[in-house]
Protein backbone atom coordinates (compact mmCIF):
# COMPACT_ATOMS: atom_id res chain seq x y z
CA UNK A 1 0.00 0.00 0.00
CA UNK A 2 1.18 2.90 -1.02
CA UNK A 3 2.16 5.96 1.52
CA UNK A 4 -0.54 8.71 2.85
CA UNK A 5 -1.17 12.39 1.73
CA UNK A 6 1.20 13.78 3.20
CA UNK A 7 3.66 11.35 4.49
CA UNK A 8 6.87 10.68 3.41
CA UNK A 9 6.99 7.01 1.65
CA UNK A 10 10.42 6.80 2.42
CA UNK A 11 9.17 6.96 6.31
CA UNK A 12 7.20 4.04 5.99
CA UNK A 13 7.99 0.73 7.08
CA UNK A 14 9.62 -2.01 5.08
CA UNK A 15 7.04 -3.89 2.49
CA UNK A 16 4.44 -0.64 2.50
CA UNK A 17 5.86 0.88 -0.51
CA UNK A 18 4.53 -1.12 -3.80
CA UNK A 19 5.82 -1.52 -7.10
CA UNK A 20 3.86 1.32 -8.68
CA UNK A 21 4.92 3.50 -6.17
CA UNK A 22 8.74 3.06 -7.43
CA UNK A 23 7.45 3.08 -10.95
CA UNK A 24 5.96 6.51 -10.42
CA UNK A 25 9.53 7.33 -8.33
CA UNK A 26 11.53 6.50 -11.32
CA UNK A 27 9.06 6.77 -14.11
CA UNK A 28 9.24 3.84 -15.56
CA UNK A 29 6.61 0.78 -15.97
CA UNK A 30 5.27 -1.33 -13.47
CA UNK A 31 7.16 -4.11 -15.50
CA UNK A 32 10.42 -3.05 -16.01
CA UNK A 33 10.07 -2.15 -11.98
CA UNK A 34 9.22 -6.12 -11.68
CA UNK A 35 12.39 -7.06 -14.02
CA UNK A 36 14.75 -5.29 -11.86
CA UNK A 37 13.27 -6.76 -8.82
CA UNK A 38 12.80 -10.36 -9.68
CA UNK A 39 16.79 -9.70 -10.96
CA UNK A 40 16.27 -10.40 -14.61
CA UNK A 41 19.10 -9.94 -17.37
CA UNK A 42 16.48 -8.27 -19.88
CA UNK A 43 17.05 -4.50 -18.68
CA UNK A 44 19.51 -1.96 -19.05
CA UNK A 45 21.61 -0.56 -16.62
CA UNK A 46 20.76 2.82 -16.52
CA UNK A 47 17.23 1.81 -15.63
CA UNK A 48 18.16 -0.87 -13.25
CA UNK A 49 19.75 1.73 -11.76
CA UNK A 50 17.32 4.17 -11.13
CA UNK A 51 14.97 1.54 -9.64
CA UNK A 52 17.03 0.54 -7.33
CA UNK A 53 17.71 4.41 -6.58
CA UNK A 54 14.17 4.66 -6.09
CA UNK A 55 13.40 1.66 -3.48
CA UNK A 56 15.73 2.38 -1.79
CA UNK A 57 14.71 5.60 -1.13
CA UNK A 58 11.37 4.60 -0.54
CA UNK A 59 12.58 2.06 1.81
CA UNK A 60 11.16 -0.94 -0.12
CA UNK A 61 12.75 -4.74 0.30
CA UNK A 62 11.53 -7.72 -2.03
CA UNK A 63 9.73 -10.02 0.38
CA UNK A 64 11.10 -13.13 -1.13
CA UNK A 65 9.24 -15.66 1.26
CA UNK A 66 6.12 -14.28 -0.16
CA UNK A 67 7.07 -14.25 -3.66
CA UNK A 68 8.06 -17.55 -3.21
CA UNK A 69 4.83 -17.98 -2.10
CA UNK A 70 2.88 -16.71 -4.60
CA UNK A 71 4.86 -18.79 -7.50
CA UNK A 72 4.67 -21.88 -5.15
CA UNK A 73 8.09 -21.77 -4.82
CA UNK A 74 10.57 -22.65 -1.86
CA UNK A 75 13.31 -20.82 -2.63
CA UNK A 76 15.69 -23.54 -2.61
CA UNK A 77 17.94 -25.13 -5.62
CA UNK A 78 19.00 -29.19 -4.98
CA UNK A 79 22.56 -30.11 -5.68
CA UNK A 80 22.23 -33.66 -5.87
CA UNK A 81 25.44 -36.01 -6.34
CA UNK A 82 26.71 -38.67 -4.96
CA UNK A 83 28.50 -37.17 -1.39
CA UNK A 84 30.25 -40.42 -1.00
CA UNK A 85 33.20 -39.81 -3.46
CA UNK A 86 32.47 -36.34 -4.83
CA UNK A 87 32.28 -33.96 -0.96
CA UNK A 88 35.52 -32.52 0.08
CA UNK A 89 36.74 -32.72 -3.32
CA UNK A 90 38.88 -30.36 -5.47
CA UNK A 91 36.14 -31.26 -7.79
CA UNK A 92 33.30 -30.82 -5.73
CA UNK A 93 34.55 -27.43 -4.66
CA UNK A 94 34.83 -25.78 -7.99
CA UNK A 95 31.71 -27.11 -9.00
CA UNK A 96 30.43 -25.32 -5.66
CA UNK A 97 32.14 -21.94 -6.11
CA UNK A 98 30.50 -22.18 -9.75
CA UNK A 99 27.29 -22.86 -8.61
CA UNK A 100 27.52 -19.96 -5.71
CA UNK A 101 28.77 -17.80 -8.66
CA UNK A 102 25.50 -17.57 -10.27
CA UNK A 103 23.27 -17.82 -7.64
CA UNK A 104 24.85 -14.08 -6.08
CA UNK A 105 22.33 -11.82 -5.80
CA UNK A 106 19.39 -14.26 -6.18
CA UNK A 107 16.95 -15.22 -3.71
CA UNK A 108 17.76 -18.98 -4.28
CA UNK A 109 19.57 -21.15 -1.66
CA UNK A 110 21.19 -24.58 -1.76
CA UNK A 111 19.96 -27.75 -0.36
CA UNK A 112 22.03 -30.71 -0.58
CA UNK A 113 21.02 -34.50 -1.60
CA UNK A 114 23.10 -37.56 -1.51
CA UNK A 115 22.10 -39.50 -4.88
CA UNK A 116 23.19 -42.79 -3.37
CA UNK A 117 20.14 -42.05 -0.34
CA UNK A 118 17.27 -44.54 -0.47
CA UNK A 119 15.46 -41.34 -1.13
CA UNK A 120 16.80 -41.16 -4.64
CA UNK A 121 16.52 -45.11 -5.29
CA UNK A 122 13.25 -45.48 -4.50
CA UNK A 123 10.75 -43.52 -7.50
CA UNK A 124 7.90 -43.00 -4.53
CA UNK A 125 10.00 -41.36 -1.83
CA UNK A 126 11.56 -39.23 -4.78
CA UNK A 127 8.19 -38.58 -6.37
CA UNK A 128 7.03 -37.42 -2.80
CA UNK A 129 10.66 -35.23 -1.84
CA UNK A 130 9.90 -32.86 -4.89
CA UNK A 131 5.67 -32.95 -4.63
CA UNK A 132 6.16 -31.21 -1.31
CA UNK A 133 7.93 -28.37 -3.07
CA UNK A 134 11.27 -28.84 -0.82
CA UNK A 135 13.06 -27.94 -3.81
CA UNK A 136 12.44 -25.51 -6.92
CA UNK A 137 14.87 -27.31 -9.35
CA UNK A 138 18.04 -29.59 -9.47
CA UNK A 139 21.67 -29.18 -10.15
CA UNK A 140 22.75 -33.02 -10.62
CA UNK A 141 26.41 -33.58 -10.77
CA UNK A 142 27.81 -36.54 -12.13
CA UNK A 143 25.50 -39.07 -11.77
CA UNK A 144 25.99 -42.67 -12.67
CA UNK A 145 24.58 -44.50 -15.69
CA UNK A 146 23.02 -47.26 -13.28
CA UNK A 147 21.26 -44.08 -11.22
CA UNK A 148 17.27 -44.53 -11.92
CA UNK A 149 16.26 -41.33 -10.52
CA UNK A 150 16.78 -39.45 -13.84
CA UNK A 151 14.05 -41.46 -15.43
CA UNK A 152 11.94 -40.98 -12.09
CA UNK A 153 12.45 -37.02 -12.35
CA UNK A 154 11.84 -36.64 -15.71
CA UNK A 155 8.08 -38.40 -15.90
CA UNK A 156 7.96 -35.58 -12.67
CA UNK A 157 8.89 -32.85 -15.18
CA UNK A 158 11.37 -31.69 -12.82
CA UNK A 159 13.30 -28.97 -13.88
CA UNK A 160 17.01 -29.87 -14.11
CA UNK A 161 20.84 -29.30 -15.14
CA UNK A 162 22.93 -32.02 -15.08
CA UNK A 163 26.73 -30.98 -14.27
CA UNK A 164 29.47 -32.70 -15.73
CA UNK A 165 28.30 -35.30 -17.56
CA UNK A 166 26.95 -35.21 -21.33
CA UNK A 167 23.55 -37.87 -21.27
CA UNK A 168 22.55 -39.38 -24.28
CA UNK A 169 18.50 -38.38 -23.64
CA UNK A 170 17.85 -35.52 -25.50
CA UNK A 171 15.25 -33.97 -23.15
CA UNK A 172 17.53 -33.68 -20.50
CA UNK A 173 19.59 -30.67 -20.07
CA UNK A 174 23.60 -30.95 -19.55
CA UNK A 175 26.43 -29.19 -19.39
CA UNK A 176 29.93 -31.03 -19.63
CA UNK A 177 33.70 -31.06 -20.90
CA UNK A 178 34.86 -32.42 -23.84
CA UNK A 179 36.23 -35.42 -23.15
CA UNK A 180 37.27 -37.19 -26.00
CA UNK A 181 39.31 -33.90 -27.32
CA UNK A 182 41.36 -33.99 -24.27
CA UNK A 183 42.46 -37.35 -24.69
CA UNK A 184 43.39 -36.88 -28.28
CA UNK A 185 44.94 -33.79 -27.39
CA UNK A 186 47.16 -35.56 -24.74
CA UNK A 187 47.50 -38.47 -27.07
CA UNK A 188 48.76 -36.09 -30.01
CA UNK A 189 51.23 -34.83 -27.84
CA UNK A 190 52.43 -38.04 -26.63
CA UNK A 191 52.64 -39.59 -30.68
CA UNK A 192 54.69 -36.29 -31.50
CA UNK A 193 57.23 -36.82 -29.23
CA UNK A 194 57.75 -40.37 -30.44
CA UNK A 195 55.66 -42.57 -28.62
CA UNK A 196 54.56 -46.03 -29.45
CA UNK A 197 53.63 -47.94 -26.85
CA UNK A 198 50.96 -45.86 -24.83
CA UNK A 199 48.90 -47.21 -21.90
CA UNK A 200 45.56 -46.02 -20.28
CA UNK A 201 44.66 -45.89 -16.80
CA UNK A 202 40.23 -45.84 -16.88
CA UNK A 203 38.22 -44.18 -14.06
CA UNK A 204 35.04 -45.71 -12.35
CA UNK A 205 32.57 -48.28 -13.79
CA UNK A 206 29.17 -46.54 -14.28
CA UNK A 207 30.42 -42.52 -14.97
CA UNK A 208 29.77 -41.70 -18.32
CA UNK A 209 32.23 -39.44 -18.67
CA UNK A 210 35.14 -42.25 -17.82
CA UNK A 211 34.13 -44.33 -20.46
CA UNK A 212 34.09 -41.72 -23.36
CA UNK A 213 37.69 -40.87 -22.08
CA UNK A 214 39.09 -44.72 -22.29
CA UNK A 215 36.86 -45.10 -26.00
CA UNK A 216 38.77 -41.59 -27.05
CA UNK A 217 41.99 -43.48 -26.14
CA UNK A 218 41.14 -46.44 -28.02
CA UNK A 219 40.01 -45.06 -30.83
CA UNK A 220 43.19 -42.74 -30.95
CA UNK A 221 45.18 -45.61 -31.09
CA UNK A 222 43.73 -47.43 -33.51
CA UNK A 223 43.24 -44.42 -36.04
CA UNK A 224 46.93 -44.08 -35.44
CA UNK A 225 48.21 -47.81 -35.51
CA UNK A 226 49.40 -47.90 -32.27
CA UNK A 227 49.82 -51.39 -30.64
CA UNK A 228 47.21 -51.51 -28.16
CA UNK A 229 46.77 -55.04 -25.84
CA UNK A 230 44.46 -55.56 -23.27
CA UNK A 231 46.98 -55.45 -20.53
CA UNK A 232 47.41 -51.54 -21.99
CA UNK A 233 43.89 -51.10 -20.51
CA UNK A 234 44.28 -50.96 -16.87
CA UNK A 235 40.94 -49.98 -14.36
CA UNK A 236 41.29 -47.31 -12.47
CA UNK A 237 38.87 -45.56 -9.73
CA UNK A 238 40.18 -41.91 -10.04
CA UNK A 239 42.05 -42.25 -6.70
CA UNK A 240 46.09 -42.02 -6.23
CA UNK A 241 45.93 -46.01 -4.78
CA UNK A 242 43.91 -46.65 -7.99
CA UNK A 243 47.01 -45.02 -10.07
CA UNK A 244 49.62 -47.41 -7.77
CA UNK A 245 48.08 -50.05 -8.45
CA UNK A 246 47.51 -50.01 -12.25
CA UNK A 247 51.47 -48.49 -13.02
CA UNK A 248 52.37 -52.09 -10.99
CA UNK A 249 50.35 -53.89 -13.54
CA UNK A 250 51.53 -52.19 -16.51
CA UNK A 251 54.88 -51.47 -15.69
CA UNK A 252 55.83 -54.75 -14.34
CA UNK A 253 54.76 -56.27 -17.85
CA UNK A 254 57.60 -58.17 -20.38
CA UNK A 255 56.39 -55.10 -23.35
CA UNK A 256 56.38 -52.26 -20.69
CA UNK A 257 54.52 -48.61 -22.17
CA UNK A 258 56.79 -45.72 -22.59
CA UNK A 259 53.96 -43.41 -21.64
CA UNK A 260 51.11 -43.79 -19.26
CA UNK A 261 47.94 -41.14 -19.88
CA UNK A 262 45.56 -41.41 -16.52
CA UNK A 263 42.02 -40.46 -16.45
CA UNK A 264 42.59 -38.05 -13.92
CA UNK A 265 45.34 -35.95 -11.85
CA UNK A 266 44.80 -38.31 -8.86
CA UNK A 267 45.65 -41.51 -10.45
CA UNK A 268 48.34 -39.53 -12.33
CA UNK A 269 50.52 -38.72 -9.29
CA UNK A 270 50.17 -42.39 -7.90
CA UNK A 271 51.82 -43.56 -11.78
CA UNK A 272 54.88 -41.20 -10.64
CA UNK A 273 54.76 -42.66 -7.21
CA UNK A 274 54.88 -46.19 -8.15
CA UNK A 275 57.32 -45.42 -10.87
CA UNK A 276 60.03 -43.61 -8.38
CA UNK A 277 59.40 -46.53 -6.68
CA UNK A 278 60.64 -49.11 -8.96
CA UNK A 279 63.35 -46.69 -9.90
CA UNK A 280 61.58 -45.81 -13.41
CA UNK A 281 62.59 -42.07 -14.07
CA UNK A 282 59.63 -39.96 -15.34
CA UNK A 283 60.02 -38.54 -17.91
CA UNK A 284 63.59 -40.18 -18.88
CA UNK A 285 62.08 -44.09 -18.90
CA UNK A 286 58.05 -43.07 -18.82
CA UNK A 287 56.22 -40.56 -19.88
CA UNK A 288 53.17 -39.60 -17.32
CA UNK A 289 49.88 -37.46 -18.48
CA UNK A 290 46.47 -36.76 -16.26
CA UNK A 291 43.41 -35.15 -16.86
CA UNK A 292 41.70 -32.65 -14.53
CA UNK A 293 45.16 -30.23 -14.08
CA UNK A 294 44.56 -30.06 -9.89
CA UNK A 295 46.29 -26.72 -8.53
CA UNK A 296 49.17 -29.43 -7.26
CA UNK A 297 49.73 -30.50 -10.89
CA UNK A 298 51.80 -27.94 -11.28
CA UNK A 299 53.84 -27.82 -7.85
CA UNK A 300 55.02 -31.87 -7.93
CA UNK A 301 58.15 -32.85 -8.99
CA UNK A 302 57.82 -33.37 -11.93
CA UNK A 303 55.44 -31.10 -12.88
CA UNK A 304 52.18 -33.19 -14.58
CA UNK A 305 51.42 -32.83 -17.99
CA UNK A 306 47.40 -32.75 -17.79
CA UNK A 307 44.23 -31.63 -19.63
CA UNK A 308 42.22 -28.72 -17.82
CA UNK A 309 38.68 -28.71 -17.83
CA UNK A 310 37.00 -25.43 -16.45
CA UNK A 311 34.79 -26.92 -14.33
CA UNK A 312 33.55 -24.22 -12.03
CA UNK A 313 32.48 -22.21 -15.15
CA UNK A 314 31.19 -25.34 -16.37
CA UNK A 315 29.02 -25.33 -12.86
CA UNK A 316 28.07 -21.91 -13.33
CA UNK A 317 26.84 -22.19 -16.93
CA UNK A 318 24.19 -24.98 -15.39
CA UNK A 319 23.23 -23.33 -12.41
CA UNK A 320 22.22 -20.11 -14.81
CA UNK A 321 20.55 -22.52 -17.29
CA UNK A 322 18.63 -23.08 -14.34
CA UNK A 323 17.62 -19.88 -13.10
CA UNK A 324 16.33 -19.05 -15.99
CA UNK A 325 14.31 -21.73 -16.49
CA UNK A 326 12.84 -21.57 -13.26
CA UNK A 327 11.96 -17.69 -14.07
CA UNK A 328 10.50 -18.63 -17.38
CA UNK A 329 8.32 -22.03 -16.22
CA UNK A 330 9.95 -24.00 -18.71
CA UNK A 331 11.91 -27.51 -18.78
CA UNK A 332 15.54 -26.60 -19.77
CA UNK A 333 16.86 -28.84 -22.68
CA UNK A 334 19.63 -27.94 -24.07
CA UNK A 335 23.02 -29.28 -24.39
CA UNK A 336 26.49 -27.75 -23.85
CA UNK A 337 29.90 -28.72 -24.44
CA UNK A 338 33.01 -26.66 -22.78
CA UNK A 339 36.26 -26.73 -24.68
CA UNK A 340 39.15 -28.07 -22.77
CA UNK A 341 42.98 -27.42 -23.21
CA UNK A 342 46.49 -29.57 -23.09
CA UNK A 343 48.76 -28.22 -20.43
CA UNK A 344 52.46 -29.47 -20.99
CA UNK A 345 54.86 -29.75 -18.17
CA UNK A 346 57.99 -31.78 -16.96
CA UNK A 347 55.98 -35.34 -16.63
CA UNK A 348 55.83 -36.10 -20.16
CA UNK A 349 59.42 -35.98 -22.63
CA UNK A 350 60.44 -38.04 -25.65
CA UNK A 351 60.83 -42.06 -24.92
CA UNK A 352 64.65 -43.51 -24.53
Amino acid sequence: MAATKGEPAQNKALYRATMNDIARECGLSKMTVSRVLGNRASVGSASRRKVEAAAKKLNYELNSMARNFNFNRSGFIGIAMWTGTLIGSYYFGEIFRGFQSALQGSTHHFALFDTASESFNDGTKLARLYQQRKVDGLLIVAPHTHDHFLQTLQNLRVPMVVVGESLPEPSVCSISCDDAAGIRAVCQHLVTLGHRRIAFVGGPDGLISSERRKLAFEQFCRDNGLMLPPAYIQPGDYTMPGGRRAALALLAAPDAPTAIVAANDLMAFGVIETARSLNVSVPGELSVAGFDDLPTAADRFPSLTTVRQPVSTMAEHGAKILLRSLENHEIPSEHLTMEVSLTVRESTGAPR
